[in-house]
């Protein structure tokens, strides 16, 4: 009984600390300037929501969907390409047993422990050759020279996890190596494709650094760099950033709202095989 007690008192804990921090964005973001740092606000104010999705009342007018936009678009770009390359990348190197493979892997392995900062000027430098500077295609291209790494490795482990009978079972019935990967490895592997997606998608929607580099003008910034401008040398605008915060963690909810069935498969696969 004192294990269960004890056990109920910590996940509350665990809770309250995970979710306060939650809690104190939403109740500042609807707290009217000058009442910051209040647990309970005096007096609520929706000004705020009305400035970032409307343009109401805002000196410049700007509302967070262009930013949105971009960043989804850029997501989704880097999501389908990381894919389309690492599935077939990640499958022979599961498969192909060889110094060579073995060799192969540990680079992208390496490249994936690599700070991204330690490239940032070659990178600049080659984007503005390419005059590709202040657009979309530039974030889209560096994403997904720091995404195929976690693509490969990701989905490498889970390839590992597919028995090799199945498609020798395949080879024996006349089927290529090409109908095999497509018609039998890929929907094996479904839940592992879907939480490789998940990450990539999570992760180039969170990176700022290259955004905040790479982009000047609204036709090419991203969400992270738009709720940063609320952050001036004159002035923190907090709740204008709160705000965007929270909205902007929306394509991230509905992400794990489509694709939680396939992250419980994975992770319930992944405990029974362990």
């Amino acid at each position: 009984m004192l294990r269960k007690i004890t056990f109920a008192v910590l996940i509350i804990l665990i809770l309250i600390w995970v979710l306060f921090p939650f809690y104190s964005l939403i109740v500042t973001s609807v707290t009217p300037v000058g009442g910051i740092g209040k647990l309970i606000p005096d007096k609520v104010t929706f000004k705020f929501f009305e400035q970032v999705l409307f343009g109401i009342g805002s000196t410049s007018g700007k509302t967070i969907w262009p930013y949105m936009l971009n960043s989804i678009i850029v997501c989704l770009m880097v999501t389908v390409i990381v894919l389309v390359f690492c599935l077939p990348c990640s499958y022979s190197l599961s498969r192909m047993k060889t110094r060579t493979s073995g060799a192969i892997y540990l680079g992208y392995y390496v490249l994936r422990t690599l700070p991204p900062i330690a490239i940032v000027i070659p990178v600049f430098f080659i984007i503005t050759k390419l005059k590709l500077m202040d657009n979309l295609t530039s974030l889209i291209l560096v994403n997904i020279l720091f995404q195929i790494p976690v693509g490969v490795w990701l989905m490498k482990g889970f390839f590992d996890t597919i028995p090799v009978e199945i498609e020798e079972s395949a080879f024996i019935d006349g089927a290529s190596v090409p109908q095999t990967f497509l018609k039998i490895i890929l929907p094996l592997a479904s839940n592992g494709m879907s939480v490789t997606a998940t990450f990539i998608f999570l992760f180039t929607y969170m990176e700022f650094m290259y955004a905040n580099i790479l982009t000047r003008t609204d036709s090419a910034v991203t969400i992270p760099i738009y709720i940063s401008s609320f952050a001036t040398i004159w002035e923190i605008k907090y709740q204008q950033m709160l705000v965007a915060a929270l909205v902007g963690m929306i394509p991230m909810i509905i992400v794990f709202i489509i694709v939680q069935r396939y992250l419980v498969k994975s992770i319930m696969s992944g405990s029974i095989k362990a």
